[in-house]
């Protein structure tokens, strides 16, 4: 039977500072209103330049913890500031989204996110974070599924880091899958995600089921491909 090690949050944090490397993508799976974003955050700490998208346009969660939200690309390039204060080696933690309360402001926030895609593919090096995979790649929807596979196969090589996250639903981009190196799998009766994540994994399907069936309150458990290693338990703090 699969070891579960049960980790306190701030061993698990220094856990990820030690193991996680750039080119390692991941992914958070849960349902809405769980604290994907809010588990994020303190993660993506240990990373120097991050570029969160927001598809819904009207995440707030990152905004309030520093981060500056971007809401046009002229030309794919962002603001001479933000160019200007990387250059001189200074962090940059951005949101990239705008408002999304109309058909045209729908049609923009696609453009702009696409815009963003592109522009961290061509540049290498940043931590982006994928919010609402489902948003961004349905074809009813955003379409840019095709942009999320190209990057996820091909950014390790230019020492990026792509994080998803999503509510478990029935489509995903099946790289997303196969090119994580670690996923978090928040409380979720969606049995048919976890089943795909255990394949993708090389788990016990029913062992990693019954798991996340069986987690406490306000617990998630954290799979990497290393089949030796034991799944750990976190207990993430809520952030006020």
């Amino acid at each position: 039977m699969t070891k579960v090690e049960a980790m306190q949050f701030p061993d698990f944090m220094k856990f990820m500072k030690e193991w996680w490397q750039p080119g390692m993508h991941g992914a958070v799976v849960g349902p809405t209103g769980e604290g994907k974003t809010t588990l994020m955050k303190p993660i993506l700490t240990h990373r120097k330049y991050v570029m969160a998208l927001d598809a819904k346009g009207e995440d707030e969660t990152l905004e309030k913890y520093g981060y500056q939200r971007i809401t046009d690309l002229p030309n794919g390039k962002l603001p001479k500031k933000i160019v200007k204060d990387i250059q001189d080696g200074k962090p940059a933690r951005l949101i990239i989204g705008g408002p999304a309360d109309s058909d045209e402001a729908d049609a923009s926030l696609a453009r702009l996110m696409k815009q963003a895609l592109n522009m961290a593919r061509q540049q290498g090096g940043w931590t982006l974070y994928a919010d609402e995979l489902q948003v961004l790649g349905d074809r009813g929807m955003m379409n840019l599924g095709k942009s999320i596979e190209r990057m996820l196969v091909t950014y390790r090589a230019k020492k990026g880091t792509v994080i998803t996250s999503f509510q478990a639903p029935s489509w995903v981009p099946q790289a997303a899958m196969r090119q994580i190196s670690w996923a978090t799998i928040m409380p979720t009766r969606d049995e048919d995600m976890i089943e795909k994540l255990a394949r993708s994994f090389g788990r016990n399907r029913k062992e990693l089921v019954a798991m996340v069936h069986e987690l406490p309150p306000f617990h998630d458990l954290v799979v990497t491909r290393n089949v030796r290693a034991p799944i750990i338990l976190i207990n993430p703090p809520k952030l006020g």
